[in-house]
């Protein structure tokens, strides 16, 4: 994590309705069945910012993510890093997490309706909000765990 990385006022002050981003499908860095890990930019200015699944609903295409901010330059030093490739199977993982260590605190947790990225709920991730370790498939709670959804007033598993 990079301190002293914020996100710009539009994905700060990110409230329901049509997200204020867009995710192009070339900066979906991780996919199952919808975005894992991924770049958000901002429609209005532009600003980069880090989207991490934390959980999902499995009735519904509603998905958990942490957001947080990037810098242009560190996403554009991975994009660059990726396309020129490497016979390292290990590499891609290693510039995926390095980008990832490069984005500044999680700052909101957002409840995203896929694939129209809507945002559903979002509240502030508060001080210390740390991302969990490990794979995000061996990380997602069980289905009965409702720890990301709790804090945004939804329950998973409900109809929409």
């Amino acid at each position: 994590m990079r301190a002293g990385l914020a996100l710009c006022s539009h994905l700060a002050g990110l409230a329901p309705g049509a997200a204020p981003f867009t995710v192009a499908p070339g900066e979906i860095l991780d996919w199952y069945d919808g975005p894992v890990e991924a770049v958000a930019r901002c429609r209005s200015c532009g600003a980069c910012g880090w989207l991490e699944l934390l959980d999902w609903d499995p009735r519904r295409p509603l998905r958990i993510f942490a957001l947080a901010a990037l810098r242009e330059a560190d996403v554009a030093l991975y994009l660059h890093d990726v396309a020129r490739g490497s016979c390292d199977v290990a590499r891609a993982r290693a510039e995926l997490e390095a980008l990832a260590a490069s984005a500044g605190p999680v700052e909101r947790i957002v409840a995203l309706e896929l694939p129209e990225l809507r945002v559903v709920a979002t509240a502030d991730a508060g001080p210390g909000v740390a991302l969990p370790a490990g794979a995000w498939a061996e990380r997602i709670p069980r289905a009965e765990d409702e720890r990301w959804f709790a804090p945004l007033g939804l329950a998973k598993g409900a109809p929409r």
